[in-house]
């Protein structure tokens, strides 16, 4: 009998038997369903397999290339463009963008692929390759992938592409051209096929004083007159461009513009420039041409100007008279080779030996320069030109003709000059040296190396002045400048020298002369010249004899003055003292002819005579030399007054009359031309006459005429005494008016020799001058010329014939 345990065990184990019989019925029906569901999984993949497969091949037959982002990886690429040879076939090539497409489309492709991964923003860009290639890039997402599609263009989808990047450029191009023409300074305009405006620019609207583009628009405000738009409308309406030169006002001023209009599809463009300026510029340039041909014209220089033909087309009057010219040849505009075979035919200018080709060839070579050439012209008169010829701009030329004929003339005489005065300064005698402005030495002679003990050899290489002192064996000892003023040394001199010829006033500068003594004892007078360009000739005169003799004579000089102010202190001290006893004895001798002293007999009375013309004489003679002190003195002051001209005469004349008659001489007097009177100082006048007179009482031979004549004459008034005496030699005239020099030649007595000295002292001081005409055998004439004055106002009232008879 089976327990309760095997129950429960065998129980378990049917329960466990049936379990597994139903775990294992269970599990083959869900085989068998795993299975059915593996085999339409298995159909279906292959379906999906092939759809792919029937997919990729649909993409990779349409020349697409497919880029599918899954992540962060690297894309996958799908399908390819192998009609683009541009296009690389391998993938990772492909990826490489900056290898294939434009370096500024490939950022535009790159941006829009980070944009669409990154917010799934979609995109189309057309990416052109080239000309004839584009490509096209669209990209999207599609569930968590995004993919980026490049496809060829090609047929319609090609040209529309190109139509839209055509229309873009075009809309660029206007948006562009509308700016500029916005900012351009013309006046730009539109017109509708009605004749309306339809768009115009800023500087049309400021042109007709619109505050806007708009405002010019709306109110149709036009630029030109009516009668020219007109005109403008005529001409477009015939299929032609209107371009012609119109005035209007604009900003209150009438200018002138060119203006420019064209028909279009749509209606007419047009423009106008602003002339003004550039005709004011036409017409200045028309006025500054005819100015500078009417200046050319009164130039000495020969100019002439030939076009690009080189034909004649301008000459001014210096060039038609250099060679010699006519109008009518000129005005045939010959050109340039006829007209010098023309000079040559009239034997202008020298006959060359070149071939006619080569002369044609040498003559317009200056034509083709690109600079100004030079040449010399050597005429067959004889005359030098130099002629420049410079090229012009737009073809031609300009010839310009010198004469410096007479310039190398003078360069050939100012060389021969040159050395004619180099020549003459190596024989000078004076020391001669000429520096610079720079203070080197330019020239100088062998005195002046001998002078200073130069060597030959360092003067050759042009040495400064500073260091000729150094070079120098003799030295300066002393100097002594314009003012008198000695320094001593070396570098006084050299100093002085080196300042002068450095000095940077060369307008300022005088020429400085002094004397300077140098250490071997030689004593030298130096003189700094300044001339122009600022060079300084230095000279040195040695005048070391000079100044030996110098020496000597001023030793004499002083030794002869110091005798002459001697004798004149002894003369005055001794007519001094003999005018009291002379006065003395004449007083006596007047005493003893009264008649209460007493009769006298015969020989009293003849003593007498004696003793009053001998005392009368000395007292004269003490008078002059007394006059003539107060001259030397300076002190002597004339008494000026109207002198009546014939009494004075007659005066002078009574004081000789006692020898002329005892001498039998006769006396002619001639006053015809020298009117009334005269401003003089009439007791001196009466004098020089009296002296004069006596004079010529002394030397006149008897039974001679004396003649006193007197005559105005340019200002002056002249007094003259002659006689028919024997006459003075040549070499005497001068020495007559020296004092104390008596010459008794010829003459009845010997006088003290002061008669013409006082004559001539008196004369000067009347500001006139004595002139004395003699020859011996022929007589004297002492003509004596004084000026005619006036008295001074106050002096002249006083004089008056009414002021002396009112005061009478």
């Amino acid at each position: 009998m089976l327990s309760d345990l095997d129950i429960l065990y065998l129980s378990s184990i049917a329960f466990l038997i049936g379990a597994a019989m139903v775990a294992a019925t269970f599990l083959v029906r869900q085989r068998a369903a795993l299975h059915s569901d593996n085999e339409a999984l298995r159909s279906e993949l292959h379906q999906a397999q092939q759809e792919a497969d029937a997919r990729t091949a649909l993409l990779v037959s349409g020349e697409e290339r497919i880029l599918v982002f899954a992540g962060a990886e690297a894309p996958e690429v799908i399908g390819e463009i192998a009609s683009i040879r541009q296009i690389p076939a391998d993938p990772e090539r492909f990826l490489i963008f900056a290898d294939w497409m434009p370096a500024e489309q490939v950022a535009g492709l790159e941006a829009a692929i980070a944009e669409l991964i990154e917010s799934a923003k979609p995109f189309r860009l057309a990416i052109d390759l080239d000309a004839d290639c584009v490509v096209e890039a669209a990209g999207r997402t599609s569930g968590g992938l995004a993919m980026v599609r490049f496809t060829a263009l090609g047929g319609l989808r090609k040209r529309l592409n190109e139509l839209a990047t055509a229309q873009s450029r075009a809309q660029a191009t206007v948006e562009a051209m509308q700016s500029l023409f916005d900012q351009a300074p013309l006046a730009i305009w539109l017109r509708d096929r009605n004749g309306r405006l339809a768009w115009v620019n800023q500087a049309y609207a400021k042109s007709v004083d619109a505050p806007s583009v708009a405002d010019a628009l709306e109110r149709q405000l036009e630029f030109l007159s009516a009668q020219d738009r007109l005109r403008i409308v005529k001409k477009l309406s015939e299929g032609r461009p209107f371009e012609a030169k119109l005035s209007t006002v604009v900003e209150a001023d009438r200018r002138n513009f060119n203006v420019v209009e064209t028909s279009g599809p749509v209606g007419s463009a047009g423009l106008a420039v602003d002339v003004s300026e550039t005709e004011q510029v036409r017409m200045e340039l028309h006025q500054t041409i005819v100015s500078q041909s009417e200046t050319l014209d009164q130039l000495a220089t020969a100019v002439a100007r030939f076009d690009e033909r080189t034909r004649l087309c301008y000459y001014n009057a210096a060039f038609q008279r250099l060679f010699d010219l006519t109008n009518a040849y000129l005005e045939t505009e010959p050109d340039h080779v006829a007209l010098l075979d023309h000079l040559r035919t009239r034997g202008i200018l020298p006959t060359e030996k070149l071939l006619r080709s080569e002369m044609r060839e040498q003559d317009l070579a200056a034509y083709r320069a690109a600079e100004p050439t030079e040449a010399m012209w050597h005429l067959a008169d004889g005359r030098t030109l130099r002629v420049i010829a410079t090229p012009q701009p737009r073809g031609g030329a300009t010839w310009v003709f010198e004469d410096i004929t007479e310039k190398l003339e003078l360069e050939s005489q100012v060389k021969a000059t040159v050395r004619l005065q180099r020549e003459t300064i190596d024989y000078l005698n004076e020391a001669v040296a000429v520096f610079g402005s720079d203070g080197r030495l330019r020239l100088s002679n062998p005195a002046f190396a001998e002078m200073w003990g130069f060597e030959p050899e360092p003067l050759l290489s042009s040495p400064r002045i500073q260091t000729l002192s150094d070079l120098a064996k003799v030295h300066v000892q002393a100097t002594r400048g314009p003012g008198g003023v000695e320094a001593p040394g070396i570098s006084a001199g050299w100093q002085l020298f080196s300042e002068q010829v450095t000095a940077f006033d060369e307008h300022g500068r005088d020429t400085l002369r002094g004397e300077m003594q140098l250490s071997d004892g030689r004593i030298f007078n130096y003189a700094i010249v300044p001339l122009p360009n600022g060079l300084t000739m230095l000279t040195f005169s040695n005048i070391s004899e000079a100044r030996a003799a110098e020496l000597v004579l001023r030793e004499r000089n002083d030794a002869l003055e110091q005798a002459n102010r001697i004798k004149t202190d002894f003369v005055q001290h001794v007519n001094y003292e003999l005018r009291s006893p002379l006065t003395n004895i004449i007083g006596f001798s007047a005493l003893l002819r009264s008649p209460e002293t007493g009769p006298l007999n015969g020989r009293q009375s003849e003593y007498l005579d004696y003793i009053s013309s001998s005392t009368s004489t000395l007292l004269t003679i003490v008078n002059d030399i007394l006059d003539l002190a107060t001259v030397d003195a300076g002190i002597m002051e004339l008494d000026l007054s109207e002198v009546d001209i014939a009494r004075t005469v007659e005066q002078a004349v009574d004081g000789v009359r006692d020898r002329f008659e005892a001498a039998d001489i006769r006396l002619s007097i001639d006053l015809t031309g020298a009117g009334d009177s005269f401003l003089a100082d009439g007791h001196r006048l009466t004098q020089i006459l009296f002296n004069l007179l006596s004079n010529a009482a002394n030397f006149a031979p008897a039974g001679s005429t004396v003649g006193v004549r007197a005559w105005r004459h340019q200002g002056m008034i002249s007094f003259e005494v002659s006689d028919r005496g024997p006459g003075i030699a040549s070499e005497q005239v001068e020495k007559v008016f020296e004092r104390f020099e008596a010459n008794p030649s010829g003459g009845r007595q010997s006088g003290a020799g002061l008669g013409l000295s006082i004559v001539k002292s008196f004369v000067e001081l009347h500001d006139g001058y004595v002139e004395v005409r003699s020859s011996p055998g022929a007589g004297t004439a002492v003509i004596c010329h004084f000026p005619l004055g006036t008295l001074p106002p106050e002096e002249e009232d006083l004089n008056s014939p009414g002021f002396k008879s009112a005061a009478e």
